[in-house]
């Protein structure tokens, strides 16, 4: 008789539209896991009885509900569908902007040290916001195409990115630029069918109606970017034999997981080379709801989204204690690309519109350098404009 090892498990995933069936079981997804798992529990029914032998009357099994988490390294095009879940949204077409895109009509640009400047007409009006990544693909001189620009600034006429380039007086009458798709929070609300695949007892467990209750994206030197998603169902049913696995073929992701040494990261208009740790957590505080008649609970409920995160990094100067006494706005945009030539294929995540709601230091007497501890406060941004009202922003190259 065979055991089942901790390694030879196969996690896949598939989008579930109506509660109590099951998706097809071809087009499902493998999530490309480091650890984690989900679980079915029931909360137990005591009895109440007082027995005049002195024991104890056995309870009962009451509502089902289904926790757990799965960890992977952040990697281009792996887990988009589970964050446009957890995001409420869902991710937009790239855009393509060039000479003839409504509201840069005739415009001709000129570049300069980390600007690129039309000469009429709106960057606003075309699509554009604070902390998109773009692509400039052609009219542009070599050393400028096909790079991964961030911008940091934006008026009508003038984006400013935190990229230097090569300076070109112009004019340049044809151009294209691209910004890659991006999701930001909506009110579309998803679901999916998890199976955990056990193939060496050649069984599974079959999770139905489950929700992405939470997202926790973690850096740390020397290791992988990692997500680790939080989630909550409603029901578990195992299969075996010819009946396992449910999911036929499920599609795996190629990409290269990305590290967090290669990250570009930007807190406020700093570039950040000094961190020892960052973490972001995305929470919807999902759960289920027992009811009288039914031990599952008639849905999942996750609620309005909060984001918290915090940084520890290097202690050079006071710019930051600063920051935090002023309540400073600031933002914070990471850049994770994969070890490739230009435009390396990327995820960029912005939160736009924050606040140090704490500012800690490390004990004076420690070996090393002093380090600073810093708690991020996160609302939703409401300068409109050249700036999108949201919490978050999940951009990505992946098709």
């Amino acid at each position: 008789m065979a055991y089942q090892t901790a390694r030879q498990v196969e996690v896949s995933y598939k989008l579930q539209t109506v509660k109590g069936t099951p998706p097809s079981n071809s087009g499902a997804k493998a999530f490309r896991i480091n650890d984690g798992g989900l679980n079915l529990t029931k909360d137990p029914i005591n009895s109440n009885e007082n027995r005049r032998d002195g024991m104890t009357t056995r309870g009962r099994h009451g509502s089902r509900s289904v926790t757990g988490n799965y960890t992977g390294d952040l990697s281009v095009g792996t887990f988009d569908e589970l964050v446009e879940a957890l995001f409420w949204g869902t991710f937009d077409a790239a855009l393509t902007i060039d000479e003839g895109t409504a509201g840069l009509s005739s415009a001709t640009l000129a570049v300069g040290a980390n600007t690129i400047t039309a000469s009429a007409g709106s960057w606003i009006a075309s699509g554009l916001r604070v902390g998109d990544v773009i692509r400039p693909t052609s009219g542009l001189v070599a050393g400028n195409l096909n790079r991964n620009l961030r911008i940091i600034g934006l008026t009508a006429t003038v984006i400013t990115v935190a990229e230097d380039l090569t300076v070109e007086a112009g004019p340049i009458a044809a151009y294209t630029f691209v910004r890659p798709k991006k999701v930001m929070q909506g009110n579309t609300r998803r679901a999916f069918c998890f199976e955990e695949r056990e193939i060496d007892i050649d069984g599974s467990e079959i999770f139905e109606w489950c929700r992405v209750g939470s997202m926790a994206l973690e850096m740390q030197p020397n290791g992988m970017a990692t997500v680790n998603f939080g989630i909550v169902g409603r029901n578990m049913e195992v299969q075996e034999g010819v009946e396992s696995p449910y999911f036929t073929d499920p599609a795996y992701t190629t990409s290269t997981g990305l590290t967090a040494v290669e990250a570009k990261i930007m807190l406020g208009s700093e570039e950040v080379v000094d961190l020892t740790a960052l973490s972001l957590n995305f929470d919807r505080r999902a759960s289920g709801t027992p009811v009288v008649g039914s031990v599952l609970t008639p849905d999942v409920f996750d609620n309005n989204m909060t984001v918290a995160g915090s940084i520890t990094g290097l202690r050079q100067d006071f710019n930051k204690t600063k920051a935090f006494l002023e309540e400073d706005d600031l933002s914070l945009h990471l850049l994770f690309a994969e070890n490739a030539a230009e435009p390396a294929n990327f995820i960029s995540v912005v939160i736009p519109y924050l606040s140090l709601s704490t500012s800690s230091k490390s004990a004076i007497g420690q070996d090393g350098p002093r380090t600073q501890s810093l708690d991020l406060m996160i609302g939703v941004d409401p300068r409109g404009g050249a700036y999108e009202p949201c919490m978050a922003i999940w951009q990505t190259s992946a098709a």
